[in-house]
């Protein structure tokens, strides 16, 4: 099922769809692309997450993204999915690109965050004081990286003693493997 739903963040409002699973949800997942990528492109991601029981809320930042509105949006994201009545409070964050590095650190900030997939992250950004591997080395949450600067992130996450995984972004099975990698880290 599909919801249409926006949230406040920035000041702002941002708009989304939510993908919620036919059965109870077991968690939820705020999922997000590169600053300048489109909700659309996501949507076959949030729908594997629902079929393996997550709820998946996908938006586009608003334009021109920075790192500081996305994290914001993100925060948002998570708020609405923490407050929503059809989602337990089990909470992961997905992005894809520079999307990854916000999860990273959106990962190493939030708490409740249990479970952060990065797919094809870059291990910095354009400014030098956003350190998504930094940030990242301080969550809780359980990592699962594909591509990018996944075997950079991989290294200071085991020096840090993160528990960290490893796809390969070039698997044609990743879509359905990340999705079930989510479900039984996130239940």
């Amino acid at each position: 099922m599909l919801q249409r739903v926006s949230f406040r963040s920035g000041g702002a409002e941002s708009d989304g769809v939510l993908h919620l699973p036919e059965a109870p949800a077991v968690g939820g997942a705020a999922v997000f692309g590169a600053l300048d990528d489109q909700t659309d492109d996501l949507a076959g991601l949030c729908e594997a997450f629902a079929g393996e029981g997550v709820a998946a809320l996908r938006f586009a930042y608003r334009q021109p993204a920075t790192p500081e509105s996305a994290l914001a949006e993100v925060a948002g994201a998570v708020r609405l999915l923490k407050a929503h009545p059809l989602v337990p409070e089990r909470l992961a964050v997905a992005g894809h690109a520079a999307g990854g590095a916000v999860a990273a650190i959106a990962a190493g900030r939030d708490s409740r965050i249990v479970a952060a997939v990065l797919i094809g992250a870059p291990g910095e950004l354009a400014d030098p004081r956003w350190r998504p591997i930094a940030e990242l080395s301080r969550t809780r949450a359980r990592v699962l990286l594909a591509g990018g600067d996944a075997e950079r992130y991989a290294a200071v996450l085991t020096q840090a003693r993160v528990r960290n995984e490893r796809l390969e972004a070039s698997d044609p099975e990743l879509v359905m493997k990340v999705a079930a990698w989510l479900r039984s880290n996130i239940s």
